[in-house]
C-alpha cells in the first residue's frame, strides 16, 4: 500500500479515507466533490491499496472508511453496498471483439490477459479476470505500471479488464467494451470499524448513502 497523498496540515478534524479504484470518474470522484463543498467538511486524506490492504487498514484503525470491491469476509468491519460499476474489457483499436457494442464473458476464453503489479494486485486481478470470464484466465505477468499495461494492450500483446471507474482517462489505439450477461457488475462497499464514532465518519456515511440512492432513482 501506498502512503497517502501528500494534503495540507490542518488543525481541524479529517476523515482518512482508503481507495483501490480510480478518482478519475464514476461514485466515488462524485462522492469526494459533494462532501468538499459541504458546511464544515472535514480535511480529506487518502491512502491507496489493493481491497485486502483497504480492509486491513480499516481494521487497524488507519483509516477511518474504505471503499473495496468483490466479495469479501466483513466479520471485522461493518459494510454497506453502496454502488456497482460494469467490468470493461480493454482491446486494441479494430480488434474484432470490438464489432459488438457488448462482449461476451465466453468469447473472452480464449484470449490471453495482460496483469501487472506486485504479487497482491495481481491476485487481485486475476480475481476480476476470473468473475469476467467464468473460469481460469490465461494471463502474461508484466512487471510494469498499470498505464504502461495499456499502451501494451494498445500495441497488440493482449487484453485487459477493469471497473468502470478507470476509464476517465483517454488512451490512444485502446477499445473498451463492457462485457454482459452473465457477468454481473461488481458491488462496491464502505467498510469501518464499529468502535468509530467520529462525527466527520458518521456526516460522511450519510453523504455517500443519499448520492447513492439518488443514483439508483
Amino acid at each position: 500500500m501506498s502512503d497517502p497523498f501528500p494534503m495540507p496540515e490542518t488543525a481541524g478534524p479529517l476523515l482518512r479515507i482508503g481507495l483501490c479504484s480510480s478518482l478519475s470518474r464514476g461514485f466515488l470522484r462524485e462522492l469526494i466533490r459533494h462532501v468538499r463543498v459541504e458546511r464544515d467538511a472535514p480535511a480529506l486524506s487518502f491512502l491507496d491499496g489493493t481491497p485486502q490492504e483497504v480492509m486491513k487498514a480499516a481494521s487497524r484503525g488507519e483509516i477511518d472508511v474504505g471503499f473495496v470491491y468483490g466479495p469479501h469476509d466483513w466479520a471485522s468491519l461493518e459494510s454497506e453496498e453502496l454502488w456497482r460499476e460494469q467490468l470493461m474489457v480493454l482491446m486494441p483499436d479494430g480488434y474484432w471483439l470490438s464489432r459488438d457494442s457488448e462482449v461476451k464473458s465466453t468469447a473472452l476464453r480464449a484470449e490471453t490477459f495482460l496483469v501487472a503489479g506486485d504479487l497482491a494486485e495481481r491476485e487481485t486481478h486475476m480475481q476480476l479476470l476470473e468473475h469476467a470470464i467464468g473460469g481460469a484466465p490465461a494471463v502474461l505477468a508484466v512487471p510494469v505500471e498499470r498505464a504502461t499495461v495499456i499502451d501494451l494492450v494498445s500495441l497488440g500483446f493482449g487484453l485487459a479488464v477493469t471497473i468502470e471507474s478507470a476509464l476517465g482517462v483517454f488512451h490512444p489505439g485502446v477499445n473498451y467494451r463492457p462485457i454482459g450477461a452473465p457477468v454481473e457488475p461488481i458491488a462496491f462497499h464502505a467498510v469501518w470499524r464499529g468502535a468509530n464514532d467520529s462525527e466527520e465518519l458518521a456526516r460522511f456515511l450519510e453523504t455517500a448513502r443519499a448520492l447513492a440512492a439518488l443514483r439508483r432513482a
